[in-house]
């Protein structure tokens, strides 16, 4: 059974950017959603994919308890809940 659910909302991110070598970089490290406050501990897989004329950036990130999808937009700088892997977690949203 697959326990992906899929959210497409709109959410709040604190996210640290640095500069990198070659280019600045961001990461998310808490969202904020429906009143609740989730931290990620960690980060999975992150690239760069186009949308249209769009550039956005995809992020797989955890909690330690669900998996996130998040997509940050870079042109309007908003982030988008796409999914969560875990039917436990994802059915309260």
């Amino acid at each position: 059974m697959d326990n992906t659910v899929q959210i497409n909302r709109d959410v709040n991110i604190i996210a640290y950017y640095f500069r990198g070598k070659d280019k600045p970089n961001c990461f998310p490290k808490r969202m904020d959603i429906d009143g609740r406050q989730i931290t990620f501990t960690e980060t999975g897989l992150q690239h760069p994919t186009q949308k249209g004329q769009r550039m956005v950036h995809v992020f797989d990130m955890t909690d330690g308890k669900a998996d996130y999808r998040l997509e940050f937009d870079a042109e309007v700088l908003s982030w988008k809940l796409v999914a969560i892997s875990d039917a436990n977690h994802a059915t309260t949203y």
